[in-house]
């Protein structure tokens, strides 16, 4: 979901989206996410008393990823070879080396099987599967991770164009699903349409069109990827986010508040603080600004309880995003401990269950993430 050609130099989504939604596409940036606030009960977070840890190395791992290609996998930076790709399973309990390329960043599917790095799409194994032009396409993971859904320019970067909302299969020529959007010349800094959810299993993608400077929603659009046909269209915000199928949007007004909509495009709930993202099945939000507060939490959305927050208040959003085929949330937020002194911040990152139990957790990470 870029909102998401972030503030994130290269590739990864560095910058917290608060209020705006950034989606000025930078040569080399590919990004994108989502999360909500609610006001309401409070349960203590729970954390058993042998939660594994992943620690990071002095040195760059060595071993491979000893896992299926289909076990899904958290992927980041590793901590002493910046250029290197290393994972880790979601239980924190197997971890390894996925290949290199990432120097200046990269967007890993959301199963962590394949990565976007520079103009190249690899897959665990280092191979190069496809290619693509940096510049001009911005590379939002489908859900399914087979594919990426992009809008382009249908003109040259120097003139004023409609979007393409395009999905493209890994290894094969795009498909154009339908015109979206509009994109000032470049040199404008114009804002333009960007993903937010691509969902071939859904049918659905979700689009936004940012105003200038890439800042806030002007409108967005929930597409239908088989006809390109517009199922329900929205208006104006300040940050967007939608669950990994298209059928749940949160639209923050800017001033801290935060609308979520269903599948037809019906107000289901309004909630008090900004919500970046969903878990997987659209039940809970991330949050942040709950009472004012900075740091994220986790919350019910429907009734409004709060299942986790982070356990120190000084703590600010970074990013997050859900377990593929799992009920966890891995959240990454920014330790005052841990400052950003380069392109890319480090974060504290939190595997988080449904039930608000931390499954583990894993310090001063770059994480890599869509």
């Amino acid at each position: 979901m870029t909102l998401r050609d972030d503030i994130r130099a290269g590739f990864d989504r560095k910058q917290v989206q608060w209020a705006a939604g950034i989606a000025a596409v930078l040569i080399a940036a590919l990004v994108i996410g989502t999360f909500a606030l609610v006001r309401g009960n409070i349960h203590p977070q729970t954390v058993p008393g042998t939660t594994p840890k992943a620690s990071a190395s002095p040195t760059p791992l060595q071993n491979a990823l000893n896992v299926s290609d289909s076990t899904p996998v958290i992927v980041y930076h590793d901590p002493a070879n910046f250029d290197q790709v290393d994972g880790v399973t979601w239980d924190g309990k197997t971890s390894g080396r996925i290949g290199t390329g990432a120097a200046n960043g990269g967007i890993p599917n959301p199963q962590g099987t394949l990565y976007a790095a520079s103009n190249e799409i690899r897959d665990r194994h280092g191979a190069v599967l496809a290619t693509f032009d940096p510049i001009n396409v911005g590379v939002f993971w489908s859900d399914d991770g087979r594919s990426y859904c992009s809008v382009v320019r249908t003109a040259s970067r120097d003139m004023s164009s409609p979007g393409e909302l395009q999905l493209t299969e890994v290894g094969k020529s795009p498909r154009n699903v339908a015109r979206v959007g509009s994109f000032k010349p470049a040199s404008h800094n114009g804002g333009g349409p960007s993903v937010v959810a691509c969902s071939p299993g859904g049918d659905r993608a979700v689009v936004y069109q940012s105003g200038g400077q890439g800042i806030g929603v002007m409108q967005f659009w929930v597409v239908q990827l088989s006809s390109g046909r517009t199922l329900w269209t929205g208006g104006v915000g300040g940050y967007i986010a939608a669950s990994h199928d298209g059928r749940y949007v949160a639209l923050a007004d800017g001033s801290g508040h935060t609308v979520i909509y269903g599948p037809g495009g019906a107000v289901l709930k309004r909630l008090e603080g900004e919500v970046f993202g969903f878990s997987l099945d659209g039940a809970l939000v991330v949050a942040a600004q709950i009472g004012g507060a900075q740091s994220p939490s986790i919350v019910n959305w429907s009734d409004g309880q709060t299942i986790w927050t982070c356990p120190d208040s000084t703590f600010g959003y970074w990013g997050s995003f859900a377990e593929p085929g799992g009920s966890q949330i891995a959240i990454g937020v920014l330790d005052p401990a841990y400052p950003q002194t380069g392109g890319f911040a480090p974060v504290d990152l939190f595997v988080v269950g449904a039930d608000g139990i931390v499954s583990f957790e894993l310090k001063d990470v770059f994480l890599i993430s869509q």
